[in-house]
């Protein structure tokens, strides 16, 4: 009987965690479709780049290493989006979740009132073309939606 009721009362705790690995988003980033093809065209990855230049490089830097002209000024520093841990660990939903909504406790602000939702998934284009090559026989930390052990990108 005890084992019933702990199944029953566990059973959906360990589901609901498991059920996506992108759980921990707000259900409208959650449910969002990522458009795959969109985000692998070498023109949206263009408009990403001047998107990005435009509005993220006084902090990210012009090469997106987290070192713009502001980024002495934050504390914690801006994210450096080239580093190939952070790729890999973070997915596209959260990446344009953070682009979106900003970053609590960071400088991150939030760009949605700004830029349209298209333009926020071609810089997350962007950013996924700064990717570095996978290492020979390694598995790639693909566009379509890494890991979810994307701590650096939820601080």
């Amino acid at each position: 009987m005890l084992r019933t009721l702990c199944a029953a009362l566990l059973g959906p705790l360990a589901l609901s965690s498991c059920a996506s690995r992108d759980g921990d988003l707000p259900a409208v980033y959650r449910e969002m479709e990522v458009p795959v093809e969109r985000l692998a065209s070498p023109d949206f990855q263009r408009q990403g780049r001047a998107l990005f230049h435009e509005h993220c490089i006084l902090c990210h830097g012009d090469r997106a290493n987290g070192r713009g002209v502001r980024a002495t000024a934050f504390q914690p520093p801006p994210q450096d989006l080239t580093n190939a841990a952070w790729q890999s660990a973070t997915d596209d939903r959260h990446l344009y979740y953070v682009i979106a909504e900003g970053r609590t406790g960071t400088a991150m602000p939030s760009w949605k009132p700004t830029l349209s939702r298209g333009e926020v998934w071609s810089i997350v284009s962007y950013l996924r073309s700064l990717a570095p090559p996978p290492a020979a026989g390694g598995e790639s930390g693909s566009a379509g939606g890494s890991s979810s052990a994307s701590s650096e990108l939820r601080r």
